[in-house]
């Protein structure tokens, strides 16, 4: 999945998260108050919120944030510490008082309420002494250099000054603060070394280093997968395929393993099963199955495959089951011949299967 897509699908969560939460709210009932939520599966639910003083209980701004006259709450809980008399919501997962900051209900580690401000709707926010992530202390060590990277995770969230980068709020040494960037794909880089997440990747030329796809990288010499260098025989051909595999003109490769006997010219995989072929054999999670029939191998759905001779749940054999006339029953684990039924590749009493339609 790249970047883009990765992002896309950020902001559309984002955006279901937003229309499920709008709908909640709170709710007083003579004297008791209740936390309303909607979920798509149970419907309306209702929380009492133990110890709520419903003559003086209001919503803020954000509406999961409310206030009575001893308490602050989120949602149905009630936050530890928190001033009712100067506590304000932020967003709507942030808020604070004279005194300390909150995300959703949980303190932010270490923050000054009166100082205290969200950088760009989160998960960073910062103080007069520190920055946070979620509520994480960053004990950032030089506030003035210090620089957000992103604001949509890539790999985590990443961040620098002139001693550390941060990664996700956690901090590591770093070689060069002024070339120090983020690529991509987990992938960081200055002009002395090459970094992936949170390891420094060994051997790696970081004038020459690029990322390819998904945690795979190259510079001059070499091919990376993370932080590991990758035993290739031919870079130069190297193919980054999908699933954890790769090839060059002699091999196919699982991780940094060779699969025996592939054919990097033929291999192709299967749907989006965890089989695949070349020209002469069947291979399950990169490992050769030497007993299907090759010509009439064919793989059905949800783990389920035939040949002429046999039924298949992954790669192993449903004795008894009949190749010839076994259906596999759409959009399920289930299955059925001549003989019987199967759920999970193994034979059940059909009135089982009959029982869930």
């Amino acid at each position: 999945m790249n970047i883009k897509t990765r992002n896309i699908l950020y902001f559309l969560a984002l955006i279901v998260v937003s229309i499920l939460t709008s709908c909640n709210s709170h709710d007083i009932d003579g004297e008791k108050v209740y936390y309303v939520s909607w979920n798509e599966g149970s419907g309306k639910n209702e929380t009492l919120i133990q110890g709520a003083d419903a003559e003086t209980f209001k919503e803020l701004v954000h509406s999961a944030y409310a206030v009575d006259k001893n308490s602050v709450y989120y949602e149905a809980g009630k936050l530890i510490d928190a001033n009712p008399k100067t506590f304000v919501s932020i967003l709507d997962y942030y808020g604070k008082d004279n005194k300390y900051a909150y995300k959703g209900g949980d303190k932010i580690d270490g923050a000054d309420g009166n100082t205290f401000e969200v950088i760009e709707g989160g998960p960073y926010s910062k103080d007069n002494k520190d920055y946070y992530f979620d509520t994480i202390s960053m004990k950032v060590s030089d506030l003035k250099t210090f620089k957000i990277l992103n604001q949509i995770s890539d790999f985590g969230y990443w961040a620098k000054d002139k001693n550390y980068y941060y990664l996700s709020g956690k901090k590591y040494p770093l070689a060069d603060f002024e070339t120090f960037e983020k690529i991509d794909n987990g992938y960081a880089k200055d002009k002395m070394q090459v970094y992936f997440q949170d390891s420094i990747v060994i051997g790696a030329d970081a004038n020459t280093f690029k990322t390819i796809e998904y945690a795979y990288g190259q510079d001059k010499n070499s091919k990376f997968k993370g932080q590991f260098k990758l035993k290739i025989k031919d870079p130069n051909s190297f193919e980054v395929l999908q699933f954890g595999y790769s090839k060059d003109k002699y091999f196919v490769y699982e991780n940094d393993s060779i699969i025996e006997g592939a054919d990097p010219n033929t291999f192709e995989f299967i749907g989006a099963s965890m089989w695949t072929k070349d020209k002469k054999s069947y291979y399950y999670k990169s490992k050769l199955v030497s007993y299907v029939d090759y010509a009439s191998f064919r793989y059905l759905d949800y783990h389920y495959a035939i040949d002429k001779n046999n039924v298949y749940y992954d790669d192993q054999i449903i004795e008894g089951a009949d190749s010839k006339t076994f259906k596999h029953i759409e959009g399920s684990q289930d299955g059925k011949d001549k003989n019987g039924c199967y759920r999970y590749g193994e034979k059940v009493d059909c009135k089982v299967l009959l029982e869930d339609e």
